[in-house]
């Protein structure tokens, strides 16, 4: 590989990534518009299917576009504490929409509880001043 190609291809490759992240924005802002427009139909749905559903429905979708921000961080900022964040929001997710038993409940709250104990103990003081 010739010398020249090396020393771009890392810089093609980081230019890739934001516009990844800026991709991932750019549907956030579609979804968040959608969710937007969709709350004015929630009350047709809300007699047919009960608040429950409803809430979890809209939880979920909201949940899922908090996740899409914080992986455009993630690629942005390229941080041990982005990564932290993006799986604190990624389990929360799971344990509020999708935890059909005890045990995933359980796994969820060691997985969060193991997360902390990352941030607190792991994170370095720069990752910290970063957020």
């Amino acid at each position: 590989m010739p010398k020249g190609l090396r020393n771009l291809l890392p810089e093609i490759l980081h230019w890739m990534e934001i516009l990844v992240a800026a991709l991932a924005v750019v549907i956030v802002v579609m979804g968040t518009v959608s969710v937007i427009m969709n709350v004015g139909g929630l009350w047709g749905d809300l007699m047919e299917s009960g608040v429950h559903t409803v809430f979890e429905n809209v939880l979920s979708e909201i949940l899922l576009l908090v996740v899409g921000i914080e992986l455009a961080i993630l690629l942005v900022r390229r941080t041990p504490e982005s990564l932290i964040e993006v799986m604190f929001f990624v389990i929360a997710r799971k344990m509020l929409i999708k935890t059909g038993a005890f045990y995933e409940l359980l796994i969820g709250v060691v997985a969060l509880a193991g997360l902390f104990a990352i941030r607190k103990y792991l994170a370095t003081k720069k990752d910290r001043s970063l957020k």
